[in-house]
């Protein structure tokens, strides 16, 4: 009988020619598929531009605890590409059901933890809503859900609301 540990080493030094061709190829891709996922970005952020009507997200200064509406469905749409994504954030289906309601700000996110990305990454205009919550039935996955998670809302997705409850 042969110990594979003692087998690997040889392994290891037949293969290593191959390894270093397969390494480079993986590299030349890699840079590629970057310069054209950079492309596609500028190209979307410019058709992008034109936006929702009303106030740009810079000038609404949304603070926790205060009441917004979220916009009707059609006003969303409009600001998403071809992935349901806007700036990022995807708009999934379940988040529907909330348009046009009025909810109170939980916090702005600045930071949050991607578990595909396996590390923190930042956000820039995005909110958590008090109440607001994934029911874990989602296109997205093959089976539900139990975490309840809070949705992240884009700042144009948006409208801030007076106390006595009218649009500003």
């Amino acid at each position: 009988m042969i110990c594979q540990l003692t087998t690997i080493v040889g392994v290891c030094r037949e293969n290593k020619i191959l390894n270093e061709v397969f390494q480079i190829r993986v590299r030349i891709l890699r840079k590629g598929k970057r310069g054209v996922k950079h492309l596609f970005k500028k190209v979307r952020r410019l058709a992008l531009r034109g936006g929702i009507p009303g106030p740009s997200p810079a000038q609404l200064d949304i603070q926790p605890g205060e009441w917004i509406e979220i916009r009707n469905i059609k006003e969303i749409t409009a600001t998403l590409d071809d992935r349901d994504k806007l700036g990022g954030c995807l708009f999934i289906d379940e988040m529907a059901e909330y348009c046009g309601r009025r909810y109170r700000v939980l916090k702005e996110v600045e930071l949050f933890y991607d578990e595909t990305k396996n590390r923190m990454c930042r956000a820039k205009n995005m909110f958590l809503l008090q109440g607001v919550m994934c029911s874990g039935r989602q296109r997205l996955y093959k089976v539900d859900c139990d975490r309840s998670c809070f949705f992240f809302w884009h700042r144009e997705w948006l409208k801030e609301v007076d106390a006595d409850g009218s649009d500003r």
